[in-house]
């Protein structure tokens, strides 16, 4: 029997009900323009939180986005907190009206995860704005980094980033545990950026600028 799961995330009912008690609050008082306010900052809190059902593509090549948001990079990268060499890094800008569940990119094991305290840099600009001085420093920033293991041995690495209002990394995935391709493993609160390591010789689906959903879109798939 499957569970209904409820349309927002546990982890916003905290600031969404603590708004919308103040707004009921100020209202009362005759502090209408306040109310206004606060009762719109729970409405958006609520569309920051959503957690919607996804239909996730039966294709075991395919890396799915673990994230809503729009691609800002795709270039080789250095892997620097497990893999210690050069993948196809995708880098995806989470905006604060995203959606902000983040989904498992393949189905694998859990191999390892690693906290780096750090920066609050921005990190989710788009590139055409993005300096090159202010993306280095961006990779100063706190991040949470997953390895994963697909059965068939490929390591892929996502790496939750906070940025200048992202302050708060949450994620379920522990060492030894299994997911499938598309299963819900955290968020980053308030908007930021996820970077995803692929195998160099993966086939890349997707472009810069091109809009992505969590647990939906292929950004690539598996070569050889």
């Amino acid at each position: 029997m499957k569970i209904r799961r409820a349309p927002v995330a546990s982890e916003g009912f905290v600031y969404i009900g603590i708004l919308a008690l103040l707004a009921w609050a100020t209202a009362i008082v005759g502090l209408t323009v306040l109310s206004f306010i606060l009762a719109l900052l729970a409405i958006l809190n609520v569309l920051f939180f959503r957690d919607p059902e996804r239909n996730i593509p039966d294709d075991k090549n395919a890396y799915l986005s673990p994230a809503d948001g729009v691609i800002i990079f795709v270039e080789d990268s250095y892997e620097r907190d497990f893999l210690n060499s050069n993948e196809l890094k995708i880098s995806i800008s989470l905006a604060v009206y995203d959606c902000h569940i983040n989904r498992m990119p393949v189905t694998g094991k859990v191999a390892a995860t690693k906290y780096t305290p750090g920066s609050f840099h921005v990190a989710n600009m788009p590139s055409w704005l993005y300096p090159e001085n202010m993306k280095k420093k961006s990779e100063d920033n706190e991040r949470l980094s997953t390895l994963i293991e697909t059965p068939d041995g490929k390591k892929v690495v996502v790496s939750q980033i906070a940025g200048f209002l992202a302050r708060r990394i949450v994620s379920y995935a522990k060492p030894d545990m299994e997911f499938k391709s598309g299963e819900r493993f955290g968020m980053i609160k308030f908007g930021s950026r996820i970077d995803l390591y692929l195998p160099e010789e993966s086939l890349l689906e997707v472009k810069v600028g091109q809009r992505v959903w969590a647990g939906e879109t292929i950004l690539a798939r598996m070569g050889n």
